[in-house]
């Protein structure tokens, strides 16, 4: 077409004809300029069609990352609660009456407590994202915000679980260590042993132990940050579910 234009251009210049001539030229640029814009055009299509497959590929990730996350968060919280409850059950036993307490109950009651979980989610793929340039890939702003909210979510939740943790190894298990059978333990047999003698379990070193362990539980199960943390992976799951990807 431009060839065409290009020799009627040529023939009417050298015929003098200066009118059409320029109307030709006008006409050469106006198909150039248009070709231009058309093969821009196809350019942006071309790379926002990448664009949305690779926010497609993220928001794939991030889901599944998030559903490991679900399913972690539900099982180290189980474990909380079987630790809170069972210091409850051995808190309800009156003081007076907890050495001539059912040995096999109160052992099992007692071990439950030892449990020791935390909360350490998949990030991977978020922490790709809120570390490059690829963040801006994501157009749900929504989801932008909870994904650059994550990681201080989790710490300020982590901040309790570790209150607990250092209670447990610095001065749960080794006051337990002193009174009753590790190993027992491990084998989940009756943690009491031949030198355990009644006036550990009446005493209230021992109270006092299981009152605190309780309590540090307490703060990580029943404070805002745990379902804080909780809504934020639920919500996170819905924002990326296959059907709302754009």
């Amino acid at each position: 077409m431009l060839k065409r234009f290009r020799k009627i251009r040529q023939k009417l210049l050298s015929e003098g004809n200066t009118g059409k001539y320029l109307k030709y030229a006008i006409g050469e640029v106006i198909l150039v300029m248009i070709g231009i814009l058309l093969a821009l055009q196809v350019n942006n299509w071309n790379t926002e069609r990448i664009e949305r497959k690779k926010e497609s590929d993220y928001l794939d990730h991030i889901h599944k990352e998030f559903l490991l996350n679900r399913a972690q968060l539900d099982t180290v919280v189980a474990y909380h609660f079987t630790v809170y409850n069972n210091a409850t059950k051995i808190l309800d036993i009156p003081p007076g009456d907890i050495a001539s307490a059912n040995k096999d109950s109160l052992s099992f009651y007692i071990s439950q407590t030892f449990h020791n979980y935390t909360f350490n989610p998949h990030q991977s793929t978020v922490n790709s994202l809120t570390n490059t340039s690829s963040f801006e890939i994501l157009t749900n702003l929504e989801l932008r915000e909870l994904l650059q909210n994550w990681d201080e979510l989790v710490k300020d939740y982590k901040e309790e679980e570790m209150i607990s943790r250092d209670y447990s190894f610095d001065e749960y298990f080794p006051y337990f260590g002193k009174h009753i059978s590790y190993l027992s333990f491990s084998n989940n047999t009756n943690i009491f042993n031949s030198k355990t003698d009644d006036a550990f379990l009446s005493s209230l070193e021992f109270q006092n132990a299981i009152a605190f362990k309780r309590e540090v539980v307490k703060d990580i199960i029943f404070k805002s940050e745990l379902k804080v943390v909780s809504e934020t992976i639920d919500r996170i799951l819905e924002l990326t579910q296959p059907d709302e990807k754009k």
